[in-house]
């Protein structure tokens, strides 16, 4: 994260600016294990930022301190994950990764060694991910920086507010940021 922002800086001074002068990043949220990355993004799923939070933090409870493996996940029953707020439909989808994660045949603790396209369609392939949760995972699971950018609205609207310009003007400028950010 400290080279993208170095990079963002160079590129770019209005983000510079907010960088150097707003308020420092909290880099924990994105120091996870690719599997909790990925059970984190299938939280976040089509909920408020603050609802993730607090069904996360309520499943991580039913965890043993610091194991967030697919093996202490596959000890939770499916009634203690409902009544940690997870729908029936984001539980099935944790189930079906947790299989994913601990199959034999699946390379699950290797993906970081497939191109990104390839990573995205084994997963789209589970029932319950789809392309925001596998860009989410390939974001902050295998912190692949490309997918920092790419049709994240929120970003593209907080960037647009900084260049003083409409949101659909800036499509190309991002997208020519996130190719450049890629090799950084």
């Amino acid at each position: 994260m400290k080279i993208a922002e170095a990079w963002l800086s160079k590129t770019d001074p209005s983000l510079g600016q907010l960088i150097k002068n707003g308020s420092a990043l909290d880099y924990s949220p994105f120091n996870k294990q690719p599997f909790e990355a990925l059970v984190h993004a299938v939280i976040a799923q089509q909920v408020s930022v603050k609802s993730a939070a607090a069904i996360r933090q309520r499943v991580e409870a039913l965890l043993p301190p610091n194991d967030a493996t697919p093996e202490a996940f596959s000890l939770i029953k499916p009634e203690q994950l409902k009544q940690a707020g997870l729908s029936r439909a984001k539980t099935n989808t944790l189930h079906v990764l947790i299989d994913f994660a601990l199959s034999e045949k699946n390379t699950f603790n290797n993906l970081h060694h497939y191109p990104d396209q390839d990573v995205k369609q084994r997963l789209c392939r589970l029932k319950g991910v789809g392309p925001w949760t596998a860009d989410i995972f390939l974001m902050f699971g295998l912190k692949t920086i490309r997918y920092f950018c790419f049709r994240r609205f929120g970003l593209k609207k907080s960037y647009s507010t900084v260049q003083r310009t409409r949101c659909s003007a800036l499509a190309s400028r991002v997208r020519r940021y996130c190719g450049k950010m890629a090799t950084v």
